[in-house]
């Protein structure tokens, strides 16, 4: 069964609310409606002004993924290499916050 981009944002909303997100969204093949039971759940946040180590980052996403039980990418706003920005922008669903 692929999860829907509902069912992703009512599934990790907690997790989004415990690191103080500002918005998330979720870009790639769910968001296109391409994905297939193996792909992973790609995901943009926007972490606004809380300090993150590289250590926080690494558990954020590893509570998504268990939350998910999927793969997770997980890319802040402030670190898109710029050659993905338009390709992620472009398919991105907000699932949490305002952009």
């Amino acid at each position: 069964m692929t999860r829907t981009i509902q069912n992703i944002g009512d599934t990790i909303r907690p997790i989004l609310g415990k690191y103080e997100v500002r918005y998330a969204g979720i870009f790639g093949s769910y968001a296109r409606g391409d994905a297939r039971p193996d792909s992973d759940v790609d995901i943009l946040v926007s972490l606004g002004d809380r300090p993150f180590s590289v250590w926080d980052f690494v558990g954020f996403k590893e509570e998504l993924s268990e939350r998910l039980q999927k793969p997770v990418d997980l890319i802040s706003d402030k670190a898109i290499v710029p050659y993905f920005r338009d390709y992620i922008y472009r398919d991105l669903k907000i699932i949490y916050g305002t952009r």
